[in-house]
């Protein structure tokens, strides 16, 4: 590997690497619309950080949506536009032509029949291949046998169902649940109570290092669903002594603050796909906030990011997905990777 350090007018180094190459695997960790966009690609992945080929690392519109984009904290390098572009239409043509692998997990491998139902129809929604996890003899093996399943298939998806419609049966499930998110880098499907079809999904945002994959999920649901969605921003809530400054939506898109360009950006990703949608911004505090937009719309589907494998610094995240298992009763979808293809 060819190295040289080139110094921009600021003093920031970037190394060029002049021989690189990437795989469809590492390649997920970037949406392909970005990767053509900006002429970017991941080459490089550990459990703490993502590395990141780019044609012009001095683009800070570029760098921006690139690290947003990834959810592990992005190291960026200069690389020849030509040999990323080949990589790009490479690694994303072998991605987009596998289709999303589903794994199936009920305990006792008693499937609830609404639950099947709901799991060969979403399965058949998007197109995926579906897998149904056989649990070993030995019940103490089962969680570790399930954790080598997810890494065999490279799945995308883990649909976790309760044998039955009781609460009892349902809270029982939730400690296995934390914990795959804990130790797996694969996204959940919680069905709860299933709802079906989908005709309304809730996008909650948090972070933008940690939203896009939960946005393209929730995007690629409601293509295919033809749902609307709506985005609810989880914000700090209004200190008592402050009640009379509530948030202002209008204010906020016309602000170029950090929360008021994420929201741009997920409008404009809703717009290229013609979906429909609402953001609504509520004064409650953060958990509230889901709580009461659950109660109070009629939504099928929850859509959360997150990223327990690199304990990202927003905290955020720690306080609101764990909790939501907890109390939920609407199918929720935990995103922790990118949906391949996108």
């Amino acid at each position: 590997m060819l190295v040289t350090v080139k110094k921009n007018r600021k003093n920031k180094s970037y190394l060029t690497i002049d021989v690189i190459d990437s795989s469809p695997r590492l390649a997920g960790k970037l949406p392909s619309h970005l990767a053509r966009q900006y002429h970017a690609i991941p080459i490089a992945s550990d459990k703490n950080r993502v590395t990141v080929a780019m044609a012009d690392p001095e683009d800070q519109v570029a760098r921006q949506a690139i690290r947003s984009a990834v959810i592990s904290p992005a190291t960026l390098v200069k690389a020849d536009s030509t040999i990323i572009d080949s990589l790009i239409e490479k690694c994303y043509s072998e991605t987009s032509d596998t289709p999303l692998k589903f794994l199936a997990w009920t305990p006792d491998e008693q499937v609830n029949p609404v639950s099947q139902d709901y799991i060969q129809s979403i399965t058949k929604l998007l197109n995926a291949d579906l897998t149904w996890f056989e649990p070993p003899e030995k019940k103490g093996a089962v969680y570790s046998s399930l954790v080598e399943e997810i890494d065999t298939l490279n799945a995308d998806l883990l649909i976790s169902s309760c044998p039955a419609d009781s609460l009892q049966q349902r809270l029982a499930l939730i400690p296995s649940e934390k914990k795959i998110l804990r130790h797996c880098s694969t996204s959940l499907l919680s069905l709860k109570t299933p709802r079906w079809p989908i005709r309304q999904i809730l996008l909650v945002l948090q972070d933008q290092h940690i939203d896009g994959c939960a946005v393209e999920w929730a995007i690629q649901l409601a293509h295919a669903s033809k749902a609307s969605l709506t985005i609810l921003p989880v914000i700090p809530a209004v200190p008592v002594l402050y009640a009379n400054m509530q948030h202002d939506l209008s204010k906020l898109l016309c602000s170029d603050c950090q929360l008021g360009s994420h929201l741009h950006q997920v409008a404009r990703r809703l717009m290229d796909w013609e979906i429909p949608g609402t953001i609504k911004l509520r004064d409650e505090s953060p958990e509230w906030q889901i709580r009461w937009e659950v109660d109070e719309g009629d939504n099928d589907l929850i859509v959360i990011g997150a990223d327990f494998q690199n304990r990202f610094r927003g905290s955020v995240m720690k306080d609101l997905v764990l909790p939501l298992l907890n109390w939920v009763h609407i199918p929720v979808l935990i995103s922790q990777v990118y949906p391949r293809g996108r």
